[in-house]
């Protein structure tokens, strides 16, 4: 397999958090980050435990089977996906006995009371919750939550990575993969960043997913050039620049660089929209 879903991965770490911090809602609005989503959370949203107040008396944890009731219970995408993220951190938890993800963005490991937390709540882990999380991602890619296509696609068919080597004619994985394809091109469009960046990986070359379409791959490259154009700081180098991707433009006839640039442009304008930002030209 030629894009591994590890890279796909990767891309989701790296560029989750930009998802969120830089894809404002619609209307100007903040963006709406969930809490227990996989970038940008706070120590508090890793390790909370909420509490109902006893008079006199420690405050009483609340379990992990609560927290998903009041989760599901709200019926929005980001507490859909909140639930998911809740879950995978106890299964990588339960595995590891720490959270990567939250050690590399505190640039710390967890101390012994922050794993004494996060094993209190994940304790009562069944097997249950483990197969409703996939449900509860399906449901926040489907409505669009910033991230969540990305890993819908990166869990592989109904959580199984190897059936679409194993079972790559089975229509049941033919159908979940233009699922994930189509969810990823719509957020892309909406210049959700995560989405645009796997893409544009997983289109460089053939993969299990998708064929390499060299334009398209071209297309999101040049769309996240003029987003991080507006994104970094003046001085710092643009990763996405001519001088690393040269040989992808080369591989395009004129006429398809004209269309990847317009796809680009599109992208990058409804970036700059939801940002509030000033049209380019």
């Amino acid at each position: 397999m030629n894009v591994t879903f590890t890279s796909i991965a990767i891309a989701a770490a790296i560029l989750a958090g930009l998802a969120c911090a830089y894809w404002p809602a619609p209307d100007g609005a903040a963006p709406a980050v969930a809490a227990g989503a996989p970038a940008g959370r706070s120590l508090a949203s890793y390790l909370a435990i909420d509490a109902s107040p006893v008079a006199a008396a420690a405050p009483v944890p609340v379990t992990l089977a609560q927290r998903l009731e009041r989760l599901g219970a709200s019926g929005k995408p980001e507490d859909a996906y909140a639930a998911y993220n809740l879950l995978d951190d106890c299964i990588v938890f339960q595995r590891e006995s720490r959270l990567p993800g939250l050690e590399f963005e505190l640039g710390r490991e967890m101390t012994a009371e922050e794993k004494a937390a996060r094993q209190q709540l994940c304790a009562g882990l069944t097997q249950r919750q483990r197969e409703d999380r996939l449900g509860y991602l399906a449901a926040a890619a489907k409505a669009g939550v910033p991230g969540a296509a990305t890993l819908f696609l990166s869990e592989g068919p109904f959580g199984d990575r190897s059936a679409l080597r194993n079972r790559p004619d089975d229509p049941l994985v033919q159908a979940w993969k233009r699922q994930a394809i189509a969810q990823l091109t719509a957020q892309a469009d909406e210049a959700e960043l995560s989405s645009v960046a796997t893409l544009m990986m997983a289109y460089l070359r053939d993969g299990d997913v998708v064929r390499k379409d060299a334009p398209q791959a071209y297309g999101y490259l040049l769309a996240l050039r003029q987003v991080y154009d507006d994104i970094l700081a003046p001085g710092v180098t643009n990763p996405y620049q001519d001088e690393y991707w040269h040989w992808l433009q080369d591989e395009l006839t004129p006429e398809q660089q004209a269309a990847a640039s317009a796809r680009a442009q599109a992208i990058a304008a409804k970036y700059r929209q939801h940002a509030g930002r000033p049209a380019h030209g």
